[in-house]
């Protein structure tokens, strides 16, 4: 086959670009760390990476969301067992003064205690979260909790029908972190319970106060199953939580295999490629300085 001096010339041409292209790519990977600079590339390689990078932004957002879950459902755990407290010390005071014991003005000094659990009922029921009321739900900028003892129920504002606020906390797994003031302090009984403890022992009335017991102990009942929920629901998002971080470990180091390149085989490929480019060069000197009368020699 016969070869032309512009033919060798156009090759030697050719594997110089070649060479000068593999430098400046080793080059931009040891600057980089990154083993390619655009999608075209590798275009495999770049759809993976995409992919998980897409994967790494929605673990992001989903511990966010599980943090706040976490946060929400721990603060009604603080005030469940605040609220529990209060039953308690209520149901002690009409233990005391429905006995023989008591008199009107002994009475009368637990309505003024008793009272006083029911204002700090109040004020945990309004509990703020945020910029709203933790138990408000879907009505969360109204304080969900008043002191009207004739509402029905007594002292709960807000209405019955409310939405509870859902998180997702992975993929397709939507949550609802707390329970609302309908559901802690009126479904429970608890603050009907402290109404007519109240009452019974303002009008002296012995039978209310000794009826008081048995509803006290319900409503502390459905607060501890209130409690076993919360608990219940902080331990699922510490798990969700864990396996969420396994997984972004997972992915990301996935996504360095595909995308980084270690930073001493970025090095050597360096060297490589420019004493690659470097012979190429040398060569290429030699065969385009020669003229015809080399070849008639």
């Amino acid at each position: 086959m016969r070869v032309t001096t512009s033919q060798a010339q156009r090759s030697q041409l050719d594997y110089i670009q070649g060479n000068l292209q593999r430098l400046v790519k080793a080059q931009d990977q040891a600057a980089t760390g990154k083993r390619f600079q655009k999608g075209s590339e590798d275009p495999a390689a770049t759809a993976d990476v995409l992919r998980a990078d897409g994967t790494l932004a929605s673990y992001t957002q989903f511990g966010r969301n599980g943090d706040l879950a976490i946060a929400r459902a721990s603060e009604e755990d603080r005030v469940l067992q605040s609220v529990q407290l209060i039953t308690e010390r209520a149901r002690e005071l009409a233990s005391q003064q429905s006995g023989s014991n008591s008199d009107v003005a002994t009475r009368l000094i637990a309505k003024a205690e008793v009272d006083q659990l029911i204002e700090a009922a109040i004020g945990l029921g309004n509990t703020r979260f945020n910029t709203g009321y933790l138990f408000g739900a879907s009505r969360e900028a109204e304080a969900p909790l008043a002191n009207t003892p004739l509402s029905t129920p007594p002292y709960v504002t807000n209405a019955a029908a409310l939405t509870n606020p859902q998180f997702e906390v992975a993929a397709g797994q939507l949550s609802t972190p707390n329970h609302n003031a309908h559901q802690i302090f009126a479904n429970s009984g608890v603050m009907v319970a402290l109404r007519d403890l109240s009452n019974a022992l303002g009008s002296n009335n012995t039978a209310g106060i000794a009826a008081a017991t048995p509803a006290l102990d319900a409503a502390s009942d459905t607060i501890g199953r209130l409690l076993g929920e919360t608990g219940a629901k902080v331990n699922s998002y510490e798990t969700i939580r864990t396996q969420r971080a396994d997984a972004t470990l997972d992915t990301k180091t996935r996504r360095s295999l595909l995308y980084d390149i270690d930073i001493s085989e970025a090095a050597t490929n360096f060297s490589q490629a420019q004493s690659a480019y470097q012979a190429a060069l040398s060569a290429a000197s030699k065969v385009l300085n020669l003229n015809v009368l080399d070849y008639l020699r």
